[in-house]
This record gives structure tokens, C-alpha cells and sequence, in this order.
């Protein structure tokens, strides 16, 4: 499996290399949104933010990841919600009956950013608005093989704030590589490929701002635990902010501090994720992952915490799934995802989902 991923690997970063001022200036016209920029699924969150390579059909990973369904993923209703400070973020899935070597489902995404408070200049209230992001998905997967899986989601959406709106249309494309012991796979999804176009004169348009990742996922004979391994933000190579690695001076004596950063090791590192699937019980799995540039990005006056670190469980009994994970994307506050799938009686012992590999 190996000797099929380090060439792509390496292809595409010397490709997104070449290509980085091109797109950069395109890329930062139009902000990320939470509707589709946050995991969809307590299981992802938990791993470090996405699982890219599935090793086995998922219902929560096909929100996000359209080569993720498979057959054995059942008529289930998945749901997946997030909360922070206040603002909401979730899906809802449902897969659709399969034909043939196709797979489909209908979904949607979306991110509430809660009440916001209207004041005027001088400070007096002027009531509250709210303002938030929805998206309304449809996506197909089909069986190529027995081990390679490919899949294409469309969605359509809108973006508020109060009055102001914004149309967006995008789509998310994905390749699943799936090893033939079933212990691993290899993954590559591009997201967020679409346009937004603004409808009040206000908000910015222009291309959305598109992210490449290739996951790795591997476990091991009467093993249990998982290991995954991705690579995000392949579209850009600098993701630290202007200034990161600039020389200082002390404020007191006005002496030069140099900045002592390795600057490629940083930069490289900033584009790994991963962490550890553990297996509890024959319905029971934990999770734990890391996301460097989380924890760089988001550390607050030099103190990263535990900014950047996820844990979380998933579970089932006899008529639903469940799944919960903490994630410190700040030091203001926790995030908590939490998931549920409803299984219809009939399809409980079909279902992939009351024993999941990932």
C-alpha cells in the first residue's frame, strides 16, 4: 500500500507548490465556513479532525467524504452536531438504497452562530439578529473494485447575517484505496470546490476556499488499535500566520531576540493530523488524535494547553449508535460533538455500523 501512496504524495505537493501564489490570492477572498469546515462527525473530531481513509463503510464520514459509503452502510438516519461558545455546527445524513456497484445519500450541513447583539456606536442595544451557514448535499460512491471506492457530492447553500446573503454551490470529491486484508486503507479528498456569489453588495465572492487532504490508516493483526495519519491543507504550503517566524525585541532593553524556529519542520508539521482508534469491546471504541496547526494556530499568548487534542468514544446498543468527543480548538472552551444514528429494527444485524472498524 505503501509504494501506491508516497508517489501520489509526492506529486501532489509539487504540484500545490507550484501552483501556491496562483491560488492564494484566490483562496483568502471568501472566509471558511463551519458548515463545511468542521468535522461532521464526533469520530472524526476525536481522530484530529477528518477520517480520509475509512476502512470499511461509514455512514457519519460520508457527510463530508463521498467515497466513504459503501454498500454496508445501511438506511440509517446520522446525525452529528458541535457546539461552541455558543455557535452550532452539525449534519444529517441519510443514505439512499443502492443500485448496483452506486451508493448514495441526501444530507445536509449547517453552522448557527447563535444570537448576535445589534448596538450603535455609542454602545446603546439595539436588539439581537442571528446569522448562520446551510448547505443541502446529494452524493453518489461506486464500488470501482473490490478494494477502490470513488465518490462525488453537490451541494447548494446559502450564508446570512441578518439581512445580508450570499448564495454558495460547491462540490467534494473523494477516493477511498482499501487494503485487501482489510487492516488499512489509504484515502484523498478535495473539498469545498465551488463559487459563492453574493446577493447584497456586501458580502465577498469568488471561489471557495478549497482543501486537499490524503489520509493513511492502518491496523494490525489481532491488534486492537488503529492508527491514522493525515495530511491537510495540501492546496497551500505556508499555513502559519505573516509574523510567525519574525526576529522580537524585549520591549525593556531593546534587545534583539531571535526567532529560533525551525521554519520547514513547523511549516511541515503543520500539515499532519492523526491519532489512535482503540478497540473497547465488541461494541465500544475510543479515540484520541492530535491536530498540530490547531495547536499553533489557536495557542493564546505562547500557552498552547491542550489546544489541538480530541478524545472521544462511540458505542452502540440494540436500536441506535452513538458517538461523543471533546476537542480543545481554543483555551476559551471545549467543543463537544456528539452523534447519533437511528436504525431502523430490520436493518440492526446488517448494519456495519454496530461493530465499526474506525
Amino acid at each position: 500500500m505503501t509504494r501506491h501512496f508516497a508517489p501520489l504524495l509526492l506529486s501532489l505537493c509539487l504540484w500545490n507548490a507550484s501552483e501556491h501564489q496562483a491560488w492564494a490570492q484566490i483562496v483568502g477572498e471568501v472566509p471558511l465556513s463551519p458548515a463545511w469546515d468542521v468535522a461532521a462527525s464526533p469520530q472524526a473530531a476525536a481522530i484530529g479532525g477528518a477520517d480520509v481513509a475509512p476502512r470499511e463503510g461509514n455512514g457519519w464520514t460520508m457527510a463530508y467524504h463521498p467515497g466513504a459509503m459503501d454498500s454496508t452502510v445501511a438506511m440509517q438516519i446520522h446525525t452529528a452536531n458541535a457546539d461552541f461558545l455558543g455557535m452550532h455546527a452539525g449534519a444529517v445524513v441519510l443514505p439512499l438504497r443502492h443500485h448496483g456497484r452506486r451508493s448514495s445519500h441526501v444530507g445536509v450541513r449547517f453552522a448557527s452562530y447563535g444570537d448576535l447583539e445589534r448596538t450603535q456606536a455609542n454602545g446603546e442595544s439595539l436588539g439581537s439578529f442571528s446569522g448562520g451557514d446551510y448547505i443541502a448535499q446529494y452524493g453518489s460512491a461506486w464500488q470501482i473494485d473490490s478494494l477502490w471506492h470513488a465518490g462525488v457530492t453537490g451541494w447548494v447553500g446559502a450564508r446570512n447575517l441578518d439581512q445580508i446573503t450570499a448564495g454558495v454551490a460547491g462540490m467534494d470529491v473523494g477516493v477511498v484505496r482499501r487494503s485487501r486484508n482489510g487492516l488499512g486503507a489509504i484515502g484523498l479528498l478535495l473539498s469545498n470546490v465551488g463559487l459563492q456569489q453574493d446577493f447584497s453588495g456586501v458580502m465577498p465572492e469568488g471561489r471557495l476556499p478549497h482543501h486537499l487532504q490524503i489520509g493513511l490508516t492502518q491496523g494490525f493483526p489481532h491488534a486492537p488499535f488503529a492508527f491514522h495519519l493525515r495530511f491537510q491543507r495540501l492546496e497551500t504550503w505556508n499555513l502559519a500566520p505573516e509574523g510567525t517566524y519574525d526576529d522580537t525585541f524585549d520591549p525593556l532593553t531593546g534587545e534583539l531576540i531571535a526567532n529560533d524556529t525551525w521554519v520547514w519542520g513547523d511549516l511541515f508539521a503543520r500539515h499532519l493530523a492523526g491519532g489512535v482508534t482503540l478497540t473497547l469491546g465488541s461494541h465500544l471504541r475510543g479515540y484520541i488524535g492530535y491536530n498540530h496547526h490547531i495547536q499553533k494556530t489557536m495557542a493564546a499568548a505562547g500557552r498552547p494547553g491542550l489546544t489541538g487534542l480530541s478524545v472521544g468514544m462511540r458505542g452502540s446498543f440494540k436500536w441506535f449508535d452513538y458517538s461523543i468527543a471533546r476537542s480543545t480548538y481554543h483555551l476559551a472552551g471545549k467543543t463537544t460533538h456528539l452523534g447519533l444514528i437511528l436504525a431502523w429494527p430490520e436493518s440492526v444485524n446488517n448494519s456495519s455500523s454496530r461493530t465499526p472498524k474506525s
